[in-house]
């Protein structure tokens, strides 16, 4: 890598705390460190290895290693193992860089495949935060070309760059044969190396070795085989000359990696050059990392200057998926350039070295329980900021408002429902490049968004103040698609897949089946507009609208309650589910704001709170929801408690809002309009902003409340300032039932 005197420019780009999250885990115990080889030696040689080219050239002589192997097999301490290996892998990797040569094959790399003893320090790895240290890795070099990280106290070479690195090994002196340490190497490699998309490992004792196999599907072990069986450690080897069919080593569109102050100020970080369907993004900042299997989304933020820049997005999407998101953010553009929605500059495959898309190797139908992927890129030409970098308590309520009112557009217009509303997912203070606008103009009926309303100035092309990006969970369900009987039922099974991020998830749709408890049937009124909240409203929207949501006697949001049992019901995705993960979203930002200047004040209840959303995950059918405390058991006086005392004024707002997502509308009969929720919270925050007329709360930006309580003498939770007064406020012990009377609960 070279050093670069370019300094950084920090920008408002999505995820921003991934910056410090390196998202490394210890997956000794994961699934896929526990579980054992797929296949025979033969079977794995023969999809995962390179075979031996014909010619007599090419073969080993069987007493070649003899004298390594007995080497290996006598260490009986770490620190000859190490050595011993290494020089049995060099002497492979020699004689088939040799033979090749020999051959006149030709070799991508002009040097070969060297081995180095790595054990006494990690390797270095700008921006992330790597301790693990590899026993072995290997590199394209020379002796003399890693002379400079090579330590002759220890005989062995540290901090060799991640990105010179193009396979690890993990040794062991005893008989073990595990390979966990093995696999989660190759998941440090997957976020050091972004140019690489599968990568082998190696695992070895002083009994024998396995080789791995990583890409974004899994990790494929080999079976353990002894020392006097080398087949499968020279296919290992002979690999990473020639990877063999669908084993892509290396994307040839990401190099160059350069070394740049990090845009957040801490440290360095390597930068990389993407170059993609005739253009070359320089410089590219990955802000979103990898994780080592699963989609493995990669994102890189390029900055051309000016308003000139563009978001990259990598990531490997399953052939058997219905939905690909560059088709959905297409189509909803079709007609014109849709508010509030991210858009794209250029998408497609990645292709490999050979030119076909780069895709996972494990054959499709040898088990269905691993997914066939292809690797995806969109280059996209919107960003912004998540929520909990907001400036002010009204700029997030006006990016609630319009959020939701882009989700409610998208799915009315264009049947398209997100399904993964969340922090990462959300954005505020919208940039859009230049280059979106060259020869596109907006589509002729946009929604309203919150400044038009309220008549005030917005310097967005939009004038959105959200921007919803990442359909990789969304759905389409137009019309057209809908005619079609099998296709029909097969977009129905589509919205019961449990799809979202867990603290952000509906309820619902994290169980897999509607809810079902003591409230779930407690239904509140559609929210009635006064004052000058309802003349802008309906000076706006106009009084047909208003009067189209409003309720007649025995009516809740136009949907009427019903005597059906929860078992009679099928869970199917709707679009109040996306509005309730904006409530969770909005909670979530509340909890953890704090205004500026102002101290913390964390206290019990925020621990509770914050625990209660921390702590849920999408779980089997069956299990409770950790998050329902938060919508069963708070009232105004309980947000107050959990919200900073400087922001206790959102506490109404938080329990209206509470009200409205707490019923289970499935249970409906007839049900209310499919955006009726949208409308529920479109009006209360409405009012909620209004109401706070000319002034607003300055937050801290980025920095959030201390959300455990302090232990071993550590920092002390500040008391509540507010303690007494709250003492003096009658709590009501009834359910919340009795707490409005609006509300009206059916039994079950």
């Amino acid at each position: 890598m070279t050093k670069s005197p370019r300094p950084r420019t920090p920008s408002p780009v999505p995820g921003a705390k991934s910056f410090h999250n390196d998202g490394a885990k210890d997956i000794e115990n994961s699934h896929m460190a526990r579980k054992s080889e797929d296949v025979d030696v033969a079977t794995f040689m023969r999809e995962h290895l390179t075979p031996r080219p014909a010619g007599e050239g090419y073969m080993v002589p069987d007493n070649q290693y003899i004298g390594d192997v007995e080497k290996i097999s006598g260490a009986k301490v770490k620190a000859a193992i190490y050595a011993r290996v290494c020089a049995l892998l060099n002497k492979i990797s020699k004689r088939i860089y040799d033979t090749y040569i020999e051959a006149g094959v030709a070799l991508d790399h002009t040097d070969r495949v060297l081995f180095l003893d790595h054990h006494t320090g990690p390797p270095e790895a700008p921006g992330l935060r790597i301790k693990a240290k590899p026993d072995i890795v290997g590199v394209f070099g020379t002796k003399k070309s890693m002379k400079d990280f090579f330590n002759k106290k220890t005989s062995s070479y540290t901090g060799v760059p991640y990105h010179r690195i193009i396979t690890t090994g993990e040794c062991k002196p005893e008989a073990d044969e595990g390979a966990g340490q093995a696999v989660s190497y190759t998941c440090q490699h997957a976020r050091a190396r972004l140019d690489m998309p599968g990568t082998y490992a190696l695992f070895a004792n002083v009994r024998g070795y396995r080789i791995l196999w990583s890409d974004a599907s899994e990790v494929v072990k080999s079976p353990f085989v002894d020392w006097t069986e080398l087949d499968l450690l020279e296919g290992y080897i002979r690999s990473l000359y020639f990877p063999p069919k669908n084993h892509h080593l290396w994307d040839p569109t990401i190099s160059s990696p350069v070394v740049l102050p990090d845009a957040m100020g801490e440290g360095s970080k390597a930068h990389w050059t993407i170059a993609y369907n005739g253009n070359t993004y320089s410089d590219c900042n990955p802000f979103v990392l990898p994780r080592s299997w699963g989609r493995r989304t990669t994102v890189f933020m390029y900055e051309g200057g000016g308003n000139d820049f563009a978001v990259i997005k990598d990531a490997y999407r399953d052939d058997a998926r219905r939905f690909e998101e560059a088709t959905l953010i297409n189509d909803i553009h079709a007609e014109g350039i849709f508010p509030g929605m991210v858009r794209l500059l250029d998408s497609g495959n990645v292709n490999g070295e050979d030119g076909t898309a780069i895709v996972t190797a494990l054959p499709a139908d040898r088990d269905k329980k691993v997914v066939h992927c292809t690797k995806k890129r969109l280059v996209m030409g919107s960003r912004g900021s998540q929520f909990h970098l907001a400036k002010t308590v009204k700029d997030v309520l006006k990016a609630t408002y319009d959020a939701i009112e882009v989700h409610r557009a998208l799915f009315k217009r264009r049947r398209f429902l997100h399904r993964d509303l969340s922090m990462p997912n959300v954005l505020m203070y919208p940039e859009h490049s230049k280059k979106t606008m060259e020869g596109k103009q907006f589509i002729s009926d946009p929604p309203k968004f919150i400044d038009e309303i309220l008549g005030e100035s917005n310097d967005n092309d939009d004038k959105c103040r959200a921007l919803l990006i990442d359909a990789d969970n969304s759905a389409s369900l137009k019309s057209e698609l809908m005619t079609d009987p099998a296709l029909a039922n097969a977009l129905r099974e589509e919205l019961t897949m449990r799809t979202g991020t867990p603290r952000y998830i509906a309820r619902a749709v994290a169980s897999g089946e509607v809810v079902h408890n003591k409230l779930s049937r407690t239904f509140s009124s559609m929210p009635s507009l006064e004052g000058r909240a309802k003349e802008i409203y309906q000076r706006v929207y106009g009084q047909e609208s208003y009067d189209r949501y409003e309720d007649s006697a025995g009516t809740f949001h136009g949907g009427r309650a019903s005597s059906r049992k929860a078992t009679d019901v099928t869970f199917i995705h709707r679009p109040d589910h996306d509005v309730e993960s904006m409530f969770w979203l909005l909670v979530a930002v509340f909890l953890l704001a704090k205004p500026l200047g102002e101290p913390d004040y964390s206290t019990a209840k925020l621990y509770d709170a914050w625990g209660a959303m921390q702590r849920h995950t999408i779980a089997a059918p069956g299990h409770s929801d950790t998050r329902e405390i938060l919508l069963s058991q708070y009232n105004v006086e309980s947000w107050q408690a959990a919200l900073h005392p400087g922001l206790s004024c959102l506490a109404p707002l938080l329990d209206s809002l509470a009200l409205q997502v707490q019923p289970e509308y499935a249970m409906m009969d007839p049900a209310p309009p499919e955006d009726h929720l949208h409308e529920a919270f479109r009006r209360l925050i409405l009012e909620h902003i209004v109401g706070m007329g000319d002034t607003d709360i300055d937050l801290e930006v980025g920095i959030e409340r201390e959300t455990e309580p302090p232990t071993h003498g550590k920092r002390k939770a500040d008391e509540d300032p507010d303690q007494d007064n709250r003492k003096k406020i009658k709590h009501s012990k009834g359910n919340r039932s009795t707490r409005h009377h609006n509300s009206y609960s059916l039994s079950k």
